[in-house]
């Protein structure tokens, strides 16, 4: 079942959640922790960055809860041509088991997990994503981000930025050796 809190301030509580709605990527499982294996939660995730849109699935698991995220990200970059502030989309999708921390029937603490680097339920039974999220985000980040795809970038002599103004630098190859590739990309295009 799909639910969605909703705002009323930073300060407001959403009683259904027990969380301060100003935290849309934070859920408390503490209902889910006491059903049985395979039950499951349905939520839509609010417009908070990186996030633009998406929904997270939480599903019981015997040692804590599969969180399945499926989400549309804003990344801000800098233009690897002419290093120009922009955001771009992306999409991140990922599976990941949040680890039980504290058993709620008998209230001790559970063994430690066998990977240290695993996601925790919190001691306070909630979950966090935004790490989750920061980390997947990065996974799908462009190598050499492109304000656009035909960005000029800077010129190599005197830092204009071609796309906002022309230079009268000489354009000529610097290393006569480079000349036969100049050659042979003209040919090419055009």
């Amino acid at each position: 079942m799909a639910r969605r809190a909703m705002r009323a301030g930073a300060d407001a509580i959403n009683w259904r959640n027990h969380l301060p709605t100003g935290t849309p990527m934070l859920f408390n499982v503490a209902q889910l922790l006491r059903q049985e294996v395979g039950a499951s939660r349905r939520y839509e995730l609010e417009a908070e960055e990186p996030v633009h849109a998406g929904h997270v699935e939480l599903i019981r698991m015997p040692d804590g809860v599969l969180v399945r995220c499926e989400a549309d990200v804003l990344l801000e970059a800098q233009c690897s041509r002419c290093l120009a502030a922009f955001a771009y989309p992306a999409h991140i999708s990922f599976e990941e088991v949040y680890v039980q921390q504290v058993d709620l029937v008998h209230g001790h603490r559970m063994p430690e997990p066998d990977d240290p680097e695993s996601f925790r339920i919190g001691m306070d039974n909630t979950i966090d994503i935004r790490e989750a999220v920061r980390q997947y985000s990065e996974t799908v980040a462009d190598m050499r981000p492109l304000c656009r795809p035909d960005c000029p970038g800077l010129c190599p002599t005197c830092g204009t930025d071609l796309s906002i103004a022309h230079c009268q630098c000489e354009r000529g190859p610097i290393d006569p050796r480079w000349a036969a590739l100049i050659g042979l990309k003209r040919m090419t295009n055009g």
